[in-house]
């Protein structure tokens, strides 16, 4: 009788977990981007940089929404004496299906070199309208001789749900 009750619990927890109509997932996608850089510096190490850019991504899960994706933020930070703890911005995902996703992240870091950080999956279009998710991310800057940009290798890890 109680393996009877247990199984008419737990198939009544499924089919409530599955009847809800959600989607979830998790994701860790690389990529590498390109961004331009606007910079102020008072010098030793103290400055403040805006930057605009975009990366392509690739996740080691092909059913990731995140794969084969590509990463459009707007950000900035702070530095004092080569090193910051203020970064925050914006990252719209255009995703391979034609939606996107936006999400907020802040980061800290040392400047030249790379940062780490969290971010929260904020809203997106579409089907992914009430996208919600959070996560962590990692940026190594490349050494780039282009004036004017930077470039990095980007790494996002995460949950999400819609």
């Amino acid at each position: 009788m109680k393996k009877i009750i247990v199984t008419i619990i737990l198939s009544l927890i499924t089919t409530v977990s599955f009847a809800d109509g959600h989607t979830s997932g998790k994701f860790n996608a690389s990529g590498m981007g390109a961004w331009k850089v606007n910079v102020m510096n008072a010098g030793k190490g103290d400055m403040s940089v805006t930057y605009d850019g975009i990366a392509g991504l690739a996740d080691e899960n092909p059913d990731s929404i995140f794969h084969k994706s590509t990463m459009h933020c707007i950000g900035g930070l702070t530095l004092q004496a080569g090193k910051f703890s203020d970064e925050t911005g914006m990252c719209r995902f255009d995703l391979f299906d034609g939606e996107s996703v936006y999400m907020k992240y802040v980061g800290e870091g040392t400047g030249g070199v790379g940062g780490t950080g969290t971010f929260e999956i904020i809203k997106g279009t579409g089907k992914y309208e009430k996208i919600t998710g959070t996560g962590f991310s990692s940026r190594q800057n490349l050494k780039s001789k282009a004036p004017g940009f930077s470039t990095s290798m980007n790494q996002m890890s995460g949950e999400y749900k819609y």
